[in-house]
């Protein structure tokens, strides 16, 4: 009989990716009637991480669930974490130039420019490190995504409250608390699972902070979607021109 942990994480799990495949359905859905190219690139990396989150979010619920540990598991663990390292900074880097452009003021938010090859060098470094420690040691055993991340979720929030674009500025937001959330539940997923004997409990722990993350993905493709950036859809549509009002006697 299945315990109330058990039942609580399932409910947890499901929740999650289902939040995380809507976000991606609705970014990638509303990409194609969006108008701006720099919104239809936005709303790409939104699906795209949303599929991402999907995978890892599967992988690390099964995997620790239970307790599986051979060679290809951990081979494929390196794999999907390691390669999480590059695409969310990826994404953040991008997100963060895209930002200072919308500025009125052309400012340079915690120095971005010039920290993002120091945190490029770490995250790279950080995902060469996390594969090899997840095939050697397994993957339970990899680094969690680092600080990079953290500055680059502060860099985001700070970013959201300097941009002229309001449309971007709320996406901006978004961004930033999902990210922010996701680097949080990381960080405390490797202490439970080693101090909580019960893995449903040490997960029912973290989820909600990844559920918080995910509503805040779904959030941020919402963002993008102000009626002004829509393509209209009635464009073939041949109408009629009205006659001309008759003068009034």
């Amino acid at each position: 009989m299945p315990s109330e942990f058990s039942i609580v994480f399932l409910a947890l799990w499901l929740s999650v990716v289902g939040l995380f495949l809507y976000s991606a359905f609705w970014a990638f859905t509303i990409r194609r009637v969006l108008l701006t190219g720099l919104y239809r690139r936005q709303a790409f990396w939104v699906g795209a991480m949303g599929i991402y989150f999907v995978s890892l979010s599967a992988f690390l619920s099964v995997a620790l669930t239970f307790e599986l540990n051979a060679f290809y598991v951990n081979l494929l663990g390196a794999l999907i974490i390691s390669s999480g390292f590059t695409l969310i900074f990826l994404w953040i880097d991008s997100t963060v130039r895209i930002a200072r452009r919308s500025d009125p003021l052309f400012r340079d938010t915690l120095h971005w420019s010039k920290l993002r090859y120091l945190f490029w060098f770490v995250t790279l470094g950080g995902a060469v490190g996390a594969f090899f420690t997840s095939i050697y040691s397994g993957f339970a055993a990899a680094t969690p995504f680092g600080g990079a991340l953290l500055f680059g979720a502060i860099a985001l929030l700070l970013s959201a409250k300097r941009s002229g674009d309001k449309t971007l500025r709320r996406h901006l937001r978004w961004t930033g608390l999902c990210i922010f959330l996701l680097w949080l539940g990381s960080q405390v997923q490797q202490p439970l699972s080693y101090h909580i004997a019960d893995p449903y409990l040490a997960q029912s722990l973290t989820w909600p902070l990844v559920l918080a993350g995910a509503y805040c993905l779904y959030r941020s493709a919402r963002s993008l979607i102000p009626l002004g950036h829509f393509k209209g859809t009635d464009s073939n549509v041949e109408t009629t021109p009205s006659p001309p009002a008759a003068p009034m006697q």
